[in-house]
C-alpha cells in the first residue's frame, strides 16, 4: 500500500491506496472556516493547522485499515508548489513516516498530481490529450503524452481562474471561498445581460488573463453601489435570506454574466488549441473543475468537435491525496524518482510543470 499525504494550501489531506491504484481511503480535513472571515488564506495560519491536523488525520487513515508503518510499500508527498510552510509540513512528516517503515519517499509535483486525477475515475482515459489545469492557484493549458512528458502550451499572465472567482466573490461581500458562490449565483439568472470585455480577444496566444475582466466586474460593482471594501463578509445563505429585490438580482447579473465569459475564454481557449494539437481526449481538473457551468461548456465543444471530454469527480477536483498517491504509484518501480536519501528531501514552491516554457 502507498500512504499519501497532501499539505500544498489551506487542506490536509491524507489517502491509502492498493498497488494496483484503487484508492482504499482519502481523508481531507478543510480550514474553510478558519479563513473564510478573513477573505481568503492566510499562510501562517495554515501551516500551524497543519501541524495540529495532519498527525491526527494520519493516524485516522492507518487505524481505519489497522494498518501498521511495516504494512506500506512507499510513502508520497506533495512537495511542490503550493505555500512553503504547509509544504514543509507535509514533506517533513512524510520523510519521517518513510524513515521509521524503511520504505522509498516519492515526491509528487501538485499540477502532475493535477493533470492524472481523471484516471482515478475514468479508466478509458488515455496519453496523450489535452488537459487544463484551472484553481486558485494555477491555470495551465498543457499537453500529456505521457507519465513525466508535459508539454506546456498555454497559462495565465495574470490572475489564476480559480483566484478571479475568488476575488469577484469578495468585490460583492461574500466569504472565500467564492467559487461556489458565484457559480450558485450565476445557475439563479436565467439571461445575463452584462457583457464583460474578453481578455486577449483576437491574440494569437493560448494564453489566459483574467485580471481585466476582474477589474471591469469591480468597475461594474462600483457603478451599482454593489462593489464591498472592508466591511463584513456574508455567505451564500445570509444572501439567500435577503428579501427579492433589484439589488439582489443585479448580484446575481453580475455573477452570471462573469462566469459567462469565463466560460467563453476557457473554451475559446480550447477550441484555439485544438487546431494546433488535434487531441482526441481534453480534461479538465482542479478546483474550477467542479464548476458546472464549465463543464457544460466544453462538454458542448467536446459533442462538436467529436473529442471525448473528462473531468475528476468533484472530490478529486480540490486538493486531495488520492491523486497523489495515484501519482506516485505510476513511478513507483523507477528508481529515477524514489527517494532513498529522505533526509535531503525539500518542498518548493515552484512546480517544474509550472515553470516549463510556452510553447509557441
Amino acid at each position: 500500500m502507498i500512504l499519501a499525504i497532501e499539505t500544498s494550501c489551506d487542506d490536509s489531506a491524507v489517502a491509502l491506496l492498493d498497488m494496483q491504484g484503487n484508492v482504499l481511503t482519502s481523508q481531507i480535513s478543510s480550514q474553510t472556516e478558519l479563513h473564510e472571515k478573513y477573505g481568503g488564506i492566510v499562510p501562517e495560519l495554515a501551516s500551524r493547522k497543519h501541524l495540529t491536523t495532519l498527525p491526527l488525520l494520519i493516524r485516522y487513515v492507518l487505524g481505519e485499515f489497522d494498518i501498521r508503518l511495516q504494512d506500506l510499500q512507499a510513502v508520497a508527498v506533495t512537495y511542490a508548489p503550493g505555500l512553503i510552510g504547509s509544504l514543509l509540513v507535509g514533506v517533513s512528516y512524510a520523510k519521517s513516516l518513510a524513515w521509521l517503515a524503511g520504505v522509498p519517499l516519492i515526491p509528487v509535483d501538485h499540477l502532475e498530481g493535477h493533470l492524472l486525477a481523471p484516471f482515478l475515475d475514468h479508466k478509458d482515459l488515455r496519453f496523450p490529450y489535452m488537459g487544463l489545469i484551472a484553481s486558485g492557484g494555477h491555470t495551465h493549458l498543457v499537453i500529456a503524452n505521457g507519465l513525466n512528458d508535459y508539454k506546456l502550451i498555454g497559462k495565465t499572465i495574470d490572475d489564476a481562474a480559480g483566484e478571479a472567482y475568488d476575488k469577484v466573490a469578495k468585490m460583492l461581500g461574500f466569504q472565500y471561498p467564492g467559487g461556489p458562490i458565484i457559480e450558485k449565483l450565476a445557475g439563479e439568472c436565467e439571461k445575463p445581460t452584462i457583457e464583460f470585455p474578453i481578455p486577449l480577444k483576437g491574440k494569437k496566444t493560448l494564453n489566459f488573463s483574467f485580471s481585466g475582466l476582474k477589474t471591469a466586474v469591480r468597475n461594474k460593482a462600483i457603478e451599482g453601489d454593489l462593489y464591498v471594501e472592508k466591511k463584513e463578509l456574508i455567505s451564500y445563505d445570509d444572501f439567500a435570506k435577503w428579501p427579492e429585490s433589484d439589488k439582489k438580482d443585479r448580484v446575481r447579473d453580475i455573477a452570471a454574466s462573469f462566469q459567462q465569459v469565463v466560460v467563453k475564454i476557457i473554451v475559446q481557449r480550447f477550441e484555439k488549441a485544438l487546431k494546433q494539437y488535434p487531441m482526441k481526449d481534453i480534461v479538465l481538473t482542479g478546483g474550477v473543475a467542479s464548476n458546472t457551468g464549465i463543464r457544460e461548456g466544453l462538454q458542448a465543444l467536446a459533442q462538436k468537435r467529436q473529442k471525448r471530454f473528462f473531468f475528476p469527480d468533484s472530490k478529486n477536483c480540490t486538493d486531495n491525496a488520492a491523486m497523489i498517491g495515484y501519482t506516485a504509484l505510476q513511478y513507483f518501480g523507477d528508481r529515477r524518482f524514489i527517494r532513498e536519501d529522505h533526509l535531503r528531501m525539500n518542498a518548493s514552491s515552484k512546480s517544474p510543470i509550472g515553470q516549463l516554457v510556452v510553447s509557441t
